[in-house]
This record gives C-alpha cells, structure tokens and sequence, in this order.
C-alpha cells in the first residue's frame, strides 16, 4: 500500500493518496483498504484526502487507458465502477477533502463520496472528453445527478473547468473553505453521529450513481 496512506484521527479515518493519478495499483490499493475498514468490529468515518500540493487527482493513468483494448476496457472500467460503490456504499460516512485540482476518474471517485469539502481554488472538470474520452466510471450518471444539466453539459460537452463555488451552489460540495482536511473531518464526524438510517436515505436521494446497470453497450458486449 505505498500509494495510499492510512492515519487514525481518533474516531475518524484519513485515507491519503500519495499520488494523483489514478494507476490500477492505486485503486486496488484504495479498494483494499475500504475492504479493511468496512470489516473492522467499529465503523469510522473517512475522509478521502491527497498528498500532492496543487492536485487532488488528475484522473485515470492515460498509458493504461490508452493501452486498453476490446478485451481489457471492461475489467478496466469495472475496476473504477467497483471503486465508486465502496465509496457509497461504506458502512460509515465518506468525505472527500479536495484541494487544487480534480479531474476526470477523480472526479467521478468524489462524486460518490457522501459528501465532498473543497479549498476555495478548487477545480473539478472532465478534460478527457477534449482528447475524446469519456469516462467510463459512473461519472455520466452521477455529475448529472450531483449538479444538473447545465454544468453537466459545460463539463462534459464543453470540457470546461467548474469551481468549487459553482458545485456548491449546485449542492455537490458541502463547504468551500481554505482548508478542507479539518473541516472534512469534522463533517464526516457529524454525519457518523446521525441515526444510520438517515445516511441510508441520504445516499437512496442522491440518485442514481456508480452501479452496475448502467453500462455502455459496447463494454456489456466486450
């Protein structure tokens, strides 16, 4: 687990990835220790955090992707969609504490979080549908879901970059503030206190997001 940090923070989790891109290492890695987490006796809250000064993540590896082929696009997608519904699914809050900026598969990775705090800089977008990519993670169902049709389409059509500010209003981000780590934390901590099936209820009102159903045609015939 050389990528990925893990830090005990009293009654909450610091997950913090040491690199920003998203290699498969990296999200076995994180898949593994969500596993790890998810089976301890007590659940804690997560907060999902980066160790890079300017990047919380800058997406999925573009070698491996580029590398894919008709036979390895569908596991590769699956790995990420796997990811996504650890996040959402983990038997305590998750809250991503995001800084600098956030692009592509990482996007999508926040976006499955419970909730999500951002440094008054940050920056979220989909860059890859400039090099004619799209992600293959959840994130056509879930930025839809999170923020609406109209930044949707400004990411996702446009490629352009969304703030913080703008996905607050949109209620995607819980608080902008200039340091996201302490105040994920204490978010994460006050979601924990509330009865389990609020959270529960939480996650069934936030719509559709990481699950298997929805799939691209071509990987489901792959």
């Amino acid at each position: 687990m050389a990528e990925l940090r893990l830090d005990e923070r009293g009654d909450a989790i610091v997950l913090t990835l040491e690199r920003p891109v998203l290699t498969r290492d990296l999200l076995r890695a994180l898949a593994g220790a969500l596993d790890e987490l998810a089976a301890a006796p007590t659940a804690r809250p997560v907060v999902l955090a980066s160790a890079h000064p300017t990047i919380y993540l800058a997406g999925a590896d573009l070698a491996e992707i580029a590398a894919l082929d008709a036979v390895s696009c569908g596991p590769y997608a699956a790995l990420g969609r796997g990811l996504g519904r650890r996040l959402a699914s983990h038997p305590a809050p998750v809250v991503a504490a995001v800084h600098g900026s956030c692009s592509g598969g990482g996007f999508d990775l926040v976006l499955a979080c419970d909730a999500a705090v951002a440094a008054i800089g940050a920056t979220f977008a989909h860059p890859g549908v400039l090099r004619g990519l799209v992600t293959g993670w959840g994130g056509t169902v879930a930025l839809p879901a999170a923020v609406g049709r109209s930044l949707t389409r400004r990411a996702l059509l446009e490629g352009s970059q969304l703030s913080a500010a703008e996905l607050a209003a949109a209620g995607a981000v819980a608080e902008v503030v200039p340091e996201p780590l302490p105040a994920a934390l204490e978010l994460g901590r006050r979601l924990h206190r509330l009865h389990p099936g609020r959270l529960r209820l939480w996650r069934l009102l936030r719509g559709p997001r990481f699950v298997d159903r929805f799939r691209v045609a071509v990987i489901e015939k792959s």
